[in-house]
């Protein structure tokens, strides 16, 4: 009992790090400043002190797992090594950084809502840090392989290789991850979303799927099918989660806008978590595991988009007129594409898919930069 009082001042892991960094910098360096005040710098010394981190890890696992020269790409060595480190070190940093300063609740959620939420944000940020830094370190190291044919290194230079890939994507991973906006996060759902689908098409053995449709590339267990489906049910699970940003940066919009008695900014928050989990749906059921399910999923993730360009001049009655006019020009786009698929049939499935998923991807990121361009500066994130 005596000892429960005690309990909240214990420092915490985080905590005993900091101040164990902050020991060793005021050690060796006695007359220079430890940690600056700002969130700015603070971050900055978070981001370097985990590239560090990661570096020595990934020193340490060259110098065992290298033996003698190798080339740059195979089984063992430091092009897959590399990727693999990276990989994983840009989905901790991100991981722990995010951990540290999440998204805003949604307002009303339970309390076991928002704790599920906040799981899912923080899963959805780092593994989408973890895919970005697996797609630049693979198009870096497949450059490399092109370029130096033949190449093989030795224990020390793949060493350096898998520390300076490691440590560079800890650095950026936690810099991204701990100064989270909708600009921010549309950025990088688009260079997700387009990295795994190109990846997916780039690798896949039916060299015919366009003749069917995008879903096909989600068939198999090979890797073009691995990256599909888990590039959607990634970029679902981080759509879903801006729904955390869009609900209180739309009520700070609405709350400094004109009356409106049609106006409800919570209906597309909600539409976000709908397509969200309709486009993570249609990852975890392939098409060749349930059609009916797959295609319901598909179905409602055009409905509900599709009902959200619709009924925008009235649930953001106020908004920029500019963006409510993209909206309309992407509807009757997305409209023509339909009737250019069926019942013309100019089109086949595959390239109608290809033009809606660029129109909703585009109308995605402009939506939430002008989300973020709206929000009053007082309630933007430190």
């Amino acid at each position: 009992m005596s000892s429960q009082p005690s309990e909240p001042s214990r420092p915490g892991l985080s905590s005993r790090v900091h101040r164990a960094v902050d020991g060793l910098f005021a050690l060796l360096y006695p007359g220079a400043e430890v940690r600056s005040g700002t969130p700015e710098s603070q971050r900055e010394v978070r981001a370097l002190t985990a590239a560090l981190i990661a570096a020595v890890i990934a020193a340490v696992i060259g110098l065992v797992i290298f033996h003698g020269a190798v080339p740059l790409w195979g089984q063992v060595s430091p092009g897959s090594v590399g990727l693999i480190l990276a990989g994983l070190t840009a989905t901790v940093a991100s991981g722990v950084e995010h951990a540290r300063f999440p998204l805003p609740p949604i307002p009303g959620w339970s309390k076991g809502a928002v704790r599920l939420q906040r799981i899912v944000n923080i899963a959805a940020i780092a593994l989408v840090h973890g895919g970005i830094a697996l797609l630049f370190v693979g198009v870096t190291i497949a450059v490399l392989v092109r370029g130096f044919i033949g190449l093989e290194v030795d224990v020390f230079t793949s060493t350096m290789i898998v520390t300076l890939l490691s440590a560079a994507a800890a650095y950026a991973a936690t810099l991204s991850a701990g100064d989270v906006s909708a600009t921010r996060l549309s950025t990088l759902f688009a260079v997700f979303m387009t990295g795994g689908i190109v990846v997916a098409m780039l690798t896949t053995t039916d060299a015919e799927w366009w003749k069917l449709h995008f879903s096909e590339l989600g068939v198999g267990s090979g890797l073009s099918g691995t990256v599909f489906n888990a590039t959607l049910i990634v970029g679902g699970l981080l759509l879903a989660s801006l729904a955390t940003l869009v609900a209180p940066a739309l009520r700070s919009w609405a709350a400094a806008a004109p009356p409106s008695r049609t106006r409800n900014v919570s209906l597309v928050g909600w539409g976000f978590v709908v397509i969200g989990v309709c486009l993570a749906g249609v990852g975890v059921v392939p098409v060749n595991v349930s059609l009916i399910i797959h295609n319901t999923f598909a179905t409602g993730m055009a409905v509900v988009f599709g009902g959200l360009l619709i009924g925008l001049r009235w649930l953001l009655d106020g908004f920029a007129r500019t963006f409510l006019f993209f909206s309309d020009i992407a509807l009757i786009t997305l409209g023509v594409s339909a009737v250019l698929f069926w019942p013309v049939q100019y089109l086949n499935l595959a390239a109608f898919e290809l033009v809606a998923a660029g129109i909703i991807f585009a109308w995605l990121v402009i939506f939430l930069r002008h989300i973020d361009a709206a929000t009053p500066l007082e309630q933007h994130r430190a």
